[in-house]
């Protein structure tokens, strides 16, 4: 490829990846922090002696089958399987298989899918969490070692940018080179190189600061945690990144308005549908750093299904966990059919919308904050169409409408016109003759609306209103990430940046903390060429 092309086409076509994205980590380096690793303060032996003086295996309850739950009961158990085999141990001698419960009939949480005509023999769709990268090192290599086949996701049918009026830039959606030098040449001449190349440095960046979460050196000098502020800062994404909006951050990297309006902010509406004035800069700036978008035949949630049949988790579904009761220093776990008691439980959902007694927080050495999270509308819908009705958007018969439109409202913030309705429409999967279209909105899109988007009634629809991620506002502090004393609390890491992998991360930050305690392990051991319980010494293969 020459290289006048590489900033303007490489990086064009990983900003409009990006629309769908999530997190993305590249292989850059980074030196291992120069503080000491945390001691385990709260153990009166050694590591060894503690493993070997313990008499029964632990139990532990998760809280949540989504991606942080999942991935909790799996770090865990090769955590002891690790400290069994040091210890000369038989396995299952230091941790009992650990209990998930989840309220659903599926593993997964949000991350899951939904059949068009509800006809499980075809392809599936993603609801929610869509895609993740390749750079996503535990994803992906969970993928690898669980011989998950995954497939690329691609824009065919062209992108175009809308405003509610009009539309300021798309593409034809022709593959190969020639499309992308196409894009190329018409971005760099409605945005010109200046603010493509300041973005794509910025990014680079954070990116480096990213890498260091999967670098064994670094984390085995780090240590574990014991605060969602101390795990941003140490990675140097902290305050500076999440007390500030993402509008001002564009602009302090000397971004044009046309840029920010027509590039990074679709990209935040359709990753975690909030405009730039309302997301913190993280936010924002994790929204454009994506590339090599793949995903999972049959659903991303095959990922945390493989964690809990590697863990040989006891999974309880269709289980709603009504009570937590604190027993000295263990809890009860009280649901419809059992009571059990565990040493540890990790909560893997939101914890204001649980439905747990609050008996549980007048123990609590710091109360976990309210959160807000976004109230998304996920609309499905087939139809024989390829790409929504010119009529529509205002353009006469056979006008060629990209197949994949993505909104931003800041025209109708300057302007005080009408906003879009919905976040993005993109034309997904053929199926049976018709393509599978997904709609993200903020409000509902009712059927008189979907069939004056495609210009004819759809066969098929499927709506699902949720909660689907965090309204990541500019923030300073943090839920605890261990509210009392063997309580761990997944999900503060989710207003930081809530994506699939960091979710995964989020869980290995917990169960770092808890085998430092038990069994005297840390992070990164990669010691005579063996994998280490956190997943990293093969991180970058």
């Amino acid at each position: 490829m020459p290289s006048w092309l590489t900033p303007r086409t490489v990086l064009i076509g990983s900003v409009f990846l990006a629309l769908f994205g999530v997190l993305y980590f590249p292989a850059l380096s980074a030196a291992p922090p120069t503080r000491t690793p945390t001691p385990p303060h709260l153990d009166p032996y050694a590591p060894h002696q503690v493993v070997l003086g313990q008499t029964s295996p632990k139990r532990v309850a998760v809280v949540g089958a989504g991606a942080s739950g999942s991935a909790a009961a799996w770090f865990l158990t090769r955590a002891a399987r690790i400290a069994e085999a040091r210890a000369g141990k038989p396995v299952g001698s230091l941790l009992a298989p650990v209990v998930v419960y989840d309220k659903e009939a599926y593993v997964g949480g949000r991350s899951t899918v939904v059949f068009a005509h509800n006809d499980t023999t075809v392809d599936a769709s993603e609801l929610g969490a869509a895609i993740f990268v390749g750079a996503n090192r535990n994803l992906v290599n969970a993928a690898k070692l669980f011989n998950l086949t995954t497939y690329d996701v691609d824009f065919d049918g062209g992108v175009g940018i809308w405003d509610g009026r009009e539309f300021l830039f798309t593409t034809d959606g022709t593959k190969g080179w020639w499309g992308k030098i196409w894009t190329g040449v018409a971005a760099f001449r409605r945005y010109g190189a200046l603010s493509p190349f300041r973005q794509g440095r910025a990014t680079t960046a954070l990116l480096r600061k990213f890498k260091r979460l999967y670098d064994p050196a670094w984390l085995a000098a780090r240590g574990a945690l014991p605060s969602i502020e101390e795990f941003a800062a140490t990675v140097e994404l902290s305050t500076e990144l999440t007390s500030e909006k993402g509008v001002d951050w564009a602009r302090g990297e000397k971004l044009s308005d046309r840029w920010i309006s027509e590039m990074i902010e679709p990209s935040t509406r359709v990753n975690y549908a909030s405009d730039l004035d309302v997301i913190h800069a993280l936010g924002a700036s994790v929204s454009l750093a994506t590339d090599d978008a793949v995903a999972v035949e049959g659903g991303n949630w095959r990922i945390f299904e493989a964690f809990l049949n590697d863990a040989k988790a006891d999974v309880r579904l269709n289980t709603v966990v009504n009570d937590i009761e604190l027993e000295g220093d263990q809890f009860r776990v009280v649901s419809d059919d059992t009571d059990d008691v565990y040493d540890q439980v990790f909560f893997a959902a939101p914890w204001a919308s649980s439905p747990i007694s609050r008996k549980l927080e007048k123990h609590f050495d710091e109360a976990i904050p309210p959160q807000e999270y976004v109230h998304l509308h996920t609309t499905f819908a087939t139809t024989k169409t390829d790409h929504p009705d010119p009529a529509y958007f205002g353009f006469t018969d056979g006008a060629k409408i990209p197949s994949h439109v993505f909104t931003t409202g800041w025209t109708a913030r300057e302007e005080g016109t009408p906003a879009p309705p919905f976040q993005s429409i993109s034309y997904q999967r053929t199926i049976n003759g018709e393509r599978v279209v997904k709609i993200f909105s903020l409000g509902p899109i009712d059927d008189d609306h979907l069939e004056r988007i495609f210009g004819e009634k759809p066969s098929w629809v499927f709506r699902k209103v949720w909660e689907s991620y965090p309204l990541l506002r500019p923030i300073a502090a943090y839920a605890p990430v261990e509210p009392i004393r063997g309580l761990h609390y997944l999900a503060s890491l989710e207003p930081w940046v809530s994506t699939m992998e960091t979710q995964t991360l989020s869980a290995r930050e917990a169960v770092a903390r808890v085998v430092e305690r038990w069994w005297g392990l840390g992070l990164g051991e990669c010691d005579g060429g063996a994998d280490a319980w956190d997943f990293t010494c093969n991180a970058g293969a």
